[in-house]
Order: structure tokens, then sequence, then C-alpha cells
């Protein structure tokens, strides 16, 4: 009996690498299906029903992010099987590739094929600008989509320039002449995880662009570059941080270290969004996953904070959203 349940564990784990076998096969998007192009494909959308998600940091290029990301994608591409609500786009929030190389964004592109949704996506600091131009397109950009306006926004340097708030100033004030206003940008304008160094909080770019975004009453701020989920509200304004899309998590689970990814509900003047937990591969949560929360559970009894980080003692965090899967706001 015990062999027969040994076998049987060994078959699923193998069986849960089976999926990056055609993946590493595969021809990915062509270059022409970049931002430009797939912002075209939605042109034509009508009515104030409809549905978007949101995903980021899948650091495309390395075995255990990719099959992560494919596990994520098959969900994805599950969630219009009731056709109840209409899947408009995927909208990435950047770092899409593990480091500044060609071969990585050329995994971004296979990853691009298997999402059956047209692909929006953001430069993240982990992305060559270079190679990001020629696969991806457009880094700075904005557009409308039925009843609602999206700008996507370039911070993968950390912050802001004087131009660039010029820029989006410019279409806020666009975006103002519809019912809901979106945007996109990879590092968040404040601290989700406060527990290094940094703070961002009290920067002046930051404090700038939420005052900004309040003024023009954006209903919902995406970012990434932190592998985990936060929501936070700043004046009325919803930031939702989503890096969970693939990346090795290094955050403990409990404080909003999972994999993940958003979706983002629209009816007329309301807007909702439910946190999509996806599990890691099983040969994966073996090797990695279960490892991590077993670090974090050992250093609980004398710290917290990050597996590499230093030893300091603060107080834990309470992290809104993740005990309440959905989020309900009434605009």
């Amino acid at each position: 009996m015990k062999k027969i349940i040994r076998n049987l564990i060994i078959l699923v784990v193998v069986f849960s690498f089976l999926p990056l076998i055609p993946f590493w096969l595969m021809q990915g998007a062509g270059k022409s299906d970049n931002n430009a192009a797939n912002v075209e494909k939605i042109q034509g959308n009508k009515g104030a029903y409809f549905s978007f998600i949101i995903f980021g940091d899948n650091h495309a290029g390395l075995i255990f992010n990719d099959a992560a990301t494919l596990k994520e994608i098959w969900h994805m591409n599950r969630e219009d099987r009731f056709r109840k609500v209409p899947i408009d786009f995927v909208l990435n929030v950047g770092d899409v590739a593990l480091d500044k190389k060609r071969s990585h964004f050329v995994a971004y592109k296979k990853i691009q094929r298997l999402i059956k949704y047209p692909l929006i996506t953001t430069i993240g600091n982990h992305d060559s600008r270079k190679f990001f131009d020629e696969f991806c397109g457009e880094r700075e950009f904005a557009f409308g989509n039925r009843n609602s306006y999206f700008i996507v926004l370039d911070n993968e340097e950390g912050q802001l320039l004087e131009e660039q708030f010029v820029w989006l100033e410019e279409h806020l004030k666009k975006g103002a002449e519809y019912e809901h206003i979106f945007v996109s940008m990879h590092k968040p304008p404040f601290d989700p995880y406060q527990q290094e160094w940094y703070n961002i909080d009290n920067h002046p770019w930051a404090y700038r662009v939420r005052k900004l975004f309040a003024r023009y009453k954006v209903d919902m701020v995406f970012s990434g570059h932190k592998h985990m989920f936060k929501h936070e509200n700043f004046d009325g304004v919803d930031y939702i941080v989503t890096g969970g899309g693939g990346m090795l998590i290094e955050i403990p689970e409990a404080d909003g270290g999972v994999l993940h990814y958003v979706r983002v509900m629209v009816n007329h003047d309301y807007v909702t969004y439910e946190v999509r937990k996806i599990s890691p591969p099983l040969w994966e949560y073996i090797t990695y996953y279960f490892w991590k929360e077993a670090v974090y559970w050992v250093r609980n009894f004398y710290g917290t904070g990050y597996i590499f980080g230093r030893n300091t003692r603060i107080e834990p965090l309470r992290v809104s959203g993740l005990n309440n899967r959905e989020h309900w706001m009434k605009k």
C-alpha cells in the first residue's frame, strides 16, 4: 500500500510539471500583437456592463515563474465560461520579464499567445525599454473602453517626471468625460508592505500623484512591484497591488503573499473586484512554497519580515482584502 501511495504521489507531481513541455516548444505571439493593436481590438465594445482582468509580476523566463503563470492563465481563460459578463481584456501591471533579456520577452510573448483575451502591458523595472518597445509597443498611453477611461503610466524608474504629471493631468481631464477612470502603473505610490528601510508613502511624487488621482475622482489604481495582494484607499481612491502573477513570492501568505489575479467588474456606475487566489503547481509547492511558509513559521518566534531581510522586530500588519475575497464599492 505504501508503494502505491508513493507512486501515486510521484505521478501527480510529474503531471503537475507537464504543462511546461508544450510551453517550451510553442511559438509566441507576433510583435504586431502589441499594446496599440490590442487597444484597437476593444474599441468597438458597447454597453456599460463588462469585466477585465489584472495581474502582474509574472517575470517570464524562469521555470518556477512560468509554471505558476500557466496555471493562472488556465483560470483566467475560464472566467467567461458562463458568458454572463464579457471579459474585455487582460491588463499586466509590469515586470513581465525576469530580467532585461530578449529571451525573457520571447517567453512573455508565449504567455500572451495563451491568453485568449487582448493583452495590454505596463512596463516594470525588470523590463528592458528596448525589448519592451519591440515586443509590447507603447509604454505610456490612454484609451477609452465602453464607459471607462484607462491610463497606463511608465514609472519603472520609481517616480514620475514633471512632463509626465502634465501628460497625466491632460488625460485625467479627458477621463472626466467618462463614468469611470482606471490607472495602471508598475510601482505603487504607497508602501503595501512596510518592512523595509525605504518608505514611499510620504515621498513628494507619491503624495502628489495620490492627490491628483483624488482630485479627478479616479476609481482604481492598479500596480504591482511587490509580490503580493494589497488594497488601500486614499482620499476615496482605491489602490490595488496585484503582484502575484507568477514570480516566486517571498512575502508570507498571511500578509498577502499569494499567487493570484484580480477580476474587476463594471456595471454602469457600480464597480466591484474579486481576488482569485491560485495555488501553485504541486511540484512548485513541494520545492518552494511549503518551505517558504515553514521558514516564516519559525521566524515568527523572534521577528517578522522578509525571509532574507534583516532581523527587525516589527508589529504585524493588518492586511485588508485577503480575508474578504470580494470588495464592493458603491460609486
